[in-house]
């Protein structure tokens, strides 16, 4: 009887996730397959009316062998790197402060919320005046002071790298130490810190009082509180902020597109992706790079989960 009614339960919650998965299915399962399917054939303008010719993985040797293929992908784990590790700090470190009553604490929180409430698109094109050399908001404030003025959105790397002997251009090269590249780090993090401030705020508020109340008990400082408390019950939702940020920049495109277009000093593998598909308009070899960046994605939040989310589980 047991049985019975535990298998009839299975069926009718597999009932409710049928439609979520056919929806699922029909919107990114079978694009997905299409432009698998694509991604064998040489697809282009000329063609595009006409039999297309199937070149199998000749678009994946053709992408793989272009050396801004490699450049972009760099640069999309550069960008990881800068823009969540600071993120995240910030965010953990605002949520810590903010967990004490002061006067003004709720109007202060809100307006912080307020870039997440913004599209990209009009943040990116805020940013960008703030930017601009002769007009913008940063320089006029520096000349009302007193300092020069900055090339914010110049492709050029910082001086104090490049003046160092030898390495110094290697390592603004390399590692994207220019100031274009600072400024969509910075636009990214201006918008998203709030956010993990705000889960990880949720996620103190939901830890047990009884844990602090017994650690004051036993006369811990408020350091080993954090450390050896605080810090272990959050671990969840540090690695919750992790994968939901890690999702987020993976999949940023306007902010750069807005402030940069395609230029190479800011080419994350988003915009090189558009920029193959709908600039140079070769569809086979952007559906090509498509499946890579999925796979790259996949690759990447694989190992998160098997750093974080498993351990977790477990």
């Amino acid at each position: 009887m047991k049985n019975s009614i535990s298998k009839s339960n299975r069926i009718f919650r597999l009932a409710l996730l049928a439609p979520a998965i056919v929806v699922l299915a029909v919107t990114t399962l079978i694009p997905i397959l299409y432009m698998l399917v694509d991604s064998l054939y040489r697809l282009d303008p000329v063609v595009f009316k006409k039999a297309w010719p199937f070149v199998g993985l000749g678009n994946y040797v053709d992408v793989l062998k272009d050396p801004m293929f490699w450049s972009s992908m760099q640069k999309t784990v550069l960008f990881l790197i800068y823009t969540i590790t600071p993120q995240i700090a910030v965010g953990f470190l605002l949520a810590v402060l903010f967990f004490r009553e002061f006067r003004g604490k709720t109007l202060v929180q809100t307006i912080m919320l307020f870039p997440i409430l913004t599209t990209p698109v009009v943040i990116s094109m805020i940013w960008k005046y703030f930017f601009d050399f002769d007009t913008g908001f940063l320089n006029v404030l520096l000349t009302k002071i007193g300092l020069p003025p900055q090339t914010w959105l110049s492709t050029q790397g910082f001086s104090f790298i490049t003046s160092i002997p030898t390495i110094g251009p290697w390592l603004a090269k390399t590692f994207s130490l220019n100031w274009a590249f600072a400024s969509i780090v910075f636009v990214n993090f201006w918008q998203w810190t709030p956010f993990c401030f705000l889960v990880f705020y949720a996620g103190l508020t939901a830890l047990p009082l009884e844990v602090f109340d017994a650690c004051r008990v036993d006369g811990a400082t408020g350091w080993q509180t954090f450390r050896f408390v605080t810090l272990p019950l959050l671990q969840p939702v540090v690695w919750i902020v992790l994968f939901m940020r890690i999702i987020d920049c993976l999949k940023v495109y306007a902010q750069i597109w807005v402030v940069f277009g395609n230029a190479e000093p800011t080419r994350i593998i988003n915009v090189h992706l558009y920029t193959i598909g709908f600039v140079m308009s070769d569809y086979g070899k952007a559906s090509a790079l498509g499946i890579i960046t999925l796979l790259f994605i996949a690759f990447i939040l694989f190992g998160n989960y098997l750093l974080g989310g498993k351990r977790n589980e477990s």
